[in-house]
């Protein structure tokens, strides 16, 4: 398996950052804090990523696995806001403050309209898989041709880890450590996350213009009319 420089430079990152999330101030890990914004663009510029390829390669079939790829990162988003939409509600923060807690069963509204997002383009974004068969296109294609970014994968696996890890969910040994700090190493990690799917993304959206190109060469020919010579071009 091919492993890319960038990847290692990705571990690297992860690595550095779950290490000195510990002397990183407690208020970026808290919500709307520095990280969560780094979260946010990150997402945010995926998605507008996946858009412009999306349009680029508008003219062939497997073009839409962008914008399969541009519902993703705005469910991925959607998912983010659903889980924080409770606590920016200015009125919830007071009865946290007040030490009450929500009634049972009860969710704010903008946390029920980004559930409602998330599920939805979820829903949209597999119909679009299944409708344009992109599965035996794109990503069978990938796999033959060696060009699924693994190292981007496997760092994203190990930064999902670290966080499960860092909350305590696994039952693994932790040092102890203030909340604040454990929530800044999951804030972190998830930043990593993010980031190894933005290059993942990008990655393939570079060999992909291969496809392109070689699309074009090989499906371009000749054909005689009245006119004289035209050439046809076809995509796939």
């Amino acid at each position: 398996m091919h492993v890319r420089a960038s990847s290692w430079i990705l571990l690297l990152g992860l690595c550095l950052g779950y290490i000195l999330a510990a002397g990183v101030p407690a208020s970026w890990g808290k919500h709307d804090g520095v990280l969560e914004g780094v979260q946010a663009v990150t997402l945010l510029s995926g998605g507008l990523v996946a858009v412009l390829a999306a349009y680029q390669q508008r003219g062939m079939a497997v073009g839409k696995i962008w914008w399969v790829a541009a519902m993703g990162w705005l469910s991925l988003l959607s998912h983010e806001l659903a889980g924080h939409a409770g606590l920016v509600l200015p009125q919830a923060q007071v009865w946290l403050d007040a030490g009450q807690r929500l009634p049972s069963g009860w969710m704010p509204w903008p946390a029920l309209a980004a559930a409602g997002a998330y599920a939805a383009l979820l829903l949209a974004g597999l119909y679009w898989v299944l409708r344009y068969r992109l599965l035996s296109r794109v990503v069978v294609r990938w796999w033959h041709e060696a060009a699924t970014p693994w190292g981007c994968v496997l760092v994203g696996m190990l930064a999902l880890l670290l966080a499960a890890v860092a909350q305590g969910q696994l039952g693994l040994p932790m040092p102890q450590m203030p909340d604040a700090t454990r929530s800044v190493m999951v804030a972190m990690t998830e930043c990593w996350v993010y980031a190894a799917l933005w290059w993942a993304q990008w990655l393939l959206l570079h060999h992909m213009q291969d496809w392109r190109l070689s699309s074009y060469l090989q499906t371009m020919h000749f054909s005689r009319s009245s006119l004289g010579e035209r050439f046809e071009r076809r995509s796939i």
